[in-house]
């Protein structure tokens, strides 16, 4: 019978966890309204479009959250809270490296708080705005960048939480070579969530 010895299991089990968790992607994220201030106790569901796994969060004090766990791909992120229009948004989640980093935006509605089950971001439904998204990442992959500008700006006129799209914008310009344009949509998506590393990146690029 195969001896084993304790160090050798151990190390073994070790490694198999820590590739397992490698494998799991993070999300850090914050909820604000309006004006800037973070939403308390906001609750957060995400939902895989690939293997419908699910978990949820509440937003902390400062309205951050993080997701710890999720399954590489597209996910869809429904936000609700008291006193606020629910908002939808979708996320596209690593396996490795940082966390991915969201911003979400809620508009107030204190006469008629909404059911957390009727979520959309800023009256567009969610199949509408992954078509929407679909179109404008297609034009970009096929070098037609002023269409996907376009597109992304379409979208962020109807959903304006989803202030990454304003990277998207900046990489389309600057496959155009139109740094100062690129770096003016990198400062929007900075602005909306100063602690995007990828449009902190991109503009150390450009200076």
């Amino acid at each position: 019978m195969p001896r084993f010895s304790l160090g050798v299991v151990v190390a073994a089990l070790v490694l198999g966890f820590t590739a397992e968790a490698a494998a799991q992607g993070r999300v850090r994220g914050v909820v604000r309204d309006r004006d800037g201030n973070g939403v308390e106790g906001a609750s957060i569901s995400a939902e895989s479009l690939v293997s419908q796994a699910s978990q949820t969060a509440v937003t902390n004090p400062e309205g951050r959250f993080m997701f710890i766990g999720l399954n590489r791909g597209e996910w869809l992120f429904a936000i609700s809270a008291d006193g606020f229009e629910p908002v939808q948004g979708f996320v596209g989640v690593r396996s490795s490296g940082p966390a991915t980093r969201v911003t979400f935006t809620m508009d107030r509605d204190l006469f008629n708080p909404p059911a957390p089950d009727s979520g959309v971001l800023a009256g567009l439904k969610a199949s509408e705005l992954a078509a929407a998204l679909d179109e404008a990442d297609a034009q970009f992959d096929e070098g037609q960048y002023e269409a996907a500008i376009q597109r992304y700006r379409e979208v962020l006129e109807e959903a304006p939480a989803m202030t990454s799209l304003h990277l998207s914008i900046g990489h389309a310009f600057l496959a155009q070579e139109r740094p100062e344009e690129a770096r003016a949509a990198f400062r929007q998506a900075l602005e909306a969530d100063p602690e995007n590393t990828e449009a902190q990146a991109a503009l150390s690029g450009l200076d």
